[in-house]
């Protein structure tokens, strides 16, 4: 019995112990689930405000990603209507008053009715929306016509006719403003963004204080023209200067004062005009070789002169008495052309900081030019010299501008490619600047240096709608030879134009201080033949290629065309292209006159023809396209023989539908129909934007 009782007192703490430790065990799985459970929930909540947080921050960034481009929707649109005619003219009343030589845009009406148009508020489908707000801070109206300061000559009312202010005047004006534009997320929400931007506008009038009757047009249309043609008092020991024996011409002919005409002693050999005749004298004027004083002018298509008929053919109509057409009286668009591709309309002449900031040195094309001393004066300050519109790497205009008398230019196409080239050599220097058309190059060669930009000239004149491969050759002074390439093994002309490209090449004088030679430059001496790669003519004269693309215009700007007689030029030369003189004009409107009392410059003409005895016959000078001029000159002179050239115009009629070389002088007539009502048009203007900032980028709430 004891055995059997101490067995069980040794026995029952042992059971006690056992229980006691499972008991722990299961609390502590207790605890630990807990733990668990409790770090899954809080796992979960991370999880979960994770997620909420992402959310709302996602929400946050693309409501305020929506705000910033609704934003700049805001400028976009702002961008568009200051490009518009309407933010231009909405202040004028209708019909607009006009006043000739004065500013047509008041500031306050203009400004009142700029900020009320740009003024707006857009809501999008996606809830988001922008409000503008524009304040125009500067306003500078153009200086009046008359105003004489020459620090204002930029920014002063020109007038596209100077003879008829009435016909058109070009405004520049220049405005600052400040665009705030408000971009609205979904309501509630952050999403608030005021984009601000200051800039400048500057844009052109083009005014005419009387709409209809007016008639815009190119020189190119005529075969013949001549501002001033006097029969009777011609230039050298002649008696009479008219259109005469070997003369025949398709185009149109006019000229502003009357036409002389004359024939061999026989009355034979009259001259021939296919084309339509007009002048503005009632009254023309007819002789016959020999006849001693001439006679009187008549109104009357011929005469008969001392017993014989002078009659010239007109086959299609002479009329006299009708308006005259005034010529131009400067070269700024042609030198504009350089730096704008002709997209500015009668911008007056370029600054000499636009210079400065457009051109670079052909010899440096990697060195931007220093800035202009004199940004707004418009004489150029470049030292001698060839420069390029570019930035480095593209060509960023449409041409070549040469500064300084140039010794020679040079024109080729290239016969194996679309390719033109242009060699200009001025002091011993030459530069070749070739035009790569299907490539999209311009590759520019002067002596230590070749570098080959993006890009080639374009024709971007306002009423040209395809952009054509075209260029604008401007040189400040004189051009002492224009050629195409020598003339091949048999004699024929080599062609200096290629087939898809176009180029007017301008001298462009300047009045000078000299009274013995009162304008410096603008004087193109041409001393080889100028073809086109595509002939637009066959031999006989008749037309071929009405669709031809090459083109070529000579613009002599307050200087002479010359052909000279000393040996220089060939025999028989051959020009493809339409050609200008126009002499310059001064303050009051006047051509300048040269010491000889007679006006300096504006002559097609071969040099040292009063000494004409001494001068063989050179042929025939034949021009496929026209001339014209602002005086009569000759080629040559008959005395029962020919010395010099006998000129023989063929007309190109692609002149005929508004066909003409880029950048060519202009004309502005009334024509004579009804008046209408005063016209206001504003040029396509670009804003330059000076700053652009994010003024405020938070809650909706707190930028209300």
């Amino acid at each position: 019995m004891r055995k059997t009782i101490m067995k069980s007192l040794y026995e029952q703490p042992v059971s006690r112990t056992r229980n006691h430790s499972r008991k722990d065990e299961r609390g502590i799985a207790l605890v630990a689930v807990l733990l668990i459970m409790s770090l899954m929930l809080m796992l979960g909540i991370a999880v979960t405000f994770s997620a909420v947080s992402d959310g709302a921050i996602t929400s946050n960034f693309k409501n305020l990603t929506s705000g910033f481009y609704a934003a700049e929707a805001g400028i976009g649109n702002l961008h568009r209507t200051l490009r518009s005619e309407k933010f231009v003219t909405a202040s004028l009343p209708d019909p607009p008053t006009i006043t000739i030589g004065q500013p047509t845009l008041k500031e306050n009406d203009f400004t009142v009715a700029a900020e009320q148009l740009l003024n707006t508020y857009e809501k999008f489908p996606n809830d988001s929306a922008y409000k503008t707000k524009v304040k125009i801070k500067e306003f500078h109206p153009p200086y009046p016509a008359n105003d004489t300061n020459p620090a204002h000559a930029s920014r002063r009312i020109t007038y596209q006719n100077v003879r008829d202010p009435r016909l058109g005047q070009i405004e520049p004006y220049s405005i600052s403003y400040e665009v705030q534009s408000v971009g609205e997320g979904i309501s509630g929400l952050n999403g608030l963004v005021t984009l601000v931007e200051e800039g400048v506008l500057n844009f052109k009038l083009i005014v005419r204080a009387e709409g209809g009757g007016v008639r815009v047009g190119s020189f190119s249309e005529f075969a013949l023209y001549m501002d001033k043609f006097d029969p009777y008092n011609p230039e050298g020991p002649f008696i009479y200067q008219g259109l005469g024996p070997g003369d025949r011409f398709s185009g149109r002919i006019h000229t502003n004062e009357r036409f002389g005409f004359w024939t061999p002693a026989d009355g034979s050999d009259a001259p021939t005009f296919r084309g339509y005749v007009t002048q503005s004298y009632k009254t023309a004027s007819y002789y016959r070789h020999g006849a001693g004083i001439p006679p009187a002018p008549v109104d009357a298509d011929s005469d008969v002169v001392d017993g014989v008929l002078v009659a010239p053919r007109f086959l299609a109509g002479f009329d006299r008495g009708v308006d005259p057409i005034p010529p131009p009286d400067n070269a700024f668009d042609q030198a504009r052309a350089v730096l704008d591709g002709g997209s500015t309309l009668s911008g007056g002449p370029p600054t000499d900081g636009e210079l400065h900031k457009g051109l670079r040195a052909a010899s440096e094309l990697g060195k931007e030019l220093p800035e202009s001393k004199n940004p707004d004066a418009i004489t150029p300050s470049l030292k001698t010299g060839v420069y390029i519109p570019t930035d480095g790497e593209a060509l960023t205009g449409s041409g070549i501008y040469v500064m300084g008398n140039v010794d020679d230019v040079q024109l080729s196409a290239d016969p194996n490619a679309n390719r033109q080239i242009i060699k200009v050599t001025q002091g011993g220097k030459t530069t070749t600047v070739t035009i790569d058309i299907d490539a999209g190059t311009t590759t520019i060669d002067s002596p230590g240096s070749s570098r080959t930009l993006r890009g080639v000239p374009l024709d971007r004149s306002l009423e040209r709608k395809d952009n054509r491969s075209a260029a604008s050759v401007y040189v400040y002074g004189d051009i002492n030879s224009l050629r195409g390439p020598s003339r091949t093994g048999n004699g024929g002309a080599a062609p200096a134009i290629d087939s898809n490209f176009a180029v007017t090449v301008t001298a462009g004088g300047h009045v000078s201080s000299n009274p013995r030679k009162p304008v410096e430059g603008g004087s193109i001496t041409i001393t080889g033949d100028l073809t086109y790669e595509t002939a637009v003519v066959d031999a006989l004269g008749q037309p071929t290629n009405a669709d031809a693309k090459n083109v070529l215009g000579l613009f002599a700007s307050g200087g002479n065309i010359n052909i000279p007689i000393d040996g220089r030029a060939p025999d028989n030369m051959t020009v493809h292209g339409s050609i200008a003189a126009f002499d310059l004009l001064d303050a009051e409107g006047n051509p300048v006159v040269g010491p000889n009392g007679r006006p300096f410059g504006g002559r097609i003409r071969s040099e040292g023809l009063e000494n004409f005895n001494r001068i063989p016959n050179r042929g025939r000078f034949t021009l496929v396209g026209g001339a014209q001029s602002s005086n009569y000159d000759n080629l040559g002179v008959y005395d029962g023989a020919f010395h010099g050239y006998q000129y023989k115009g063929v007309w190109d009629p692609r002149y005929d539908r508004d066909f003409s070389p880029p950048f060519y002088p202009g004309y502005v007539v009334d024509s004579g129909g009804p008046t209408g009502e005063p016209t206001v048009k504003a040029q396509t203007n670009f804003p330059t934007v000076l700053s652009y900032k994010r003024l405020y980028y938070g809650s909706a709430n707190n930028g209300n």
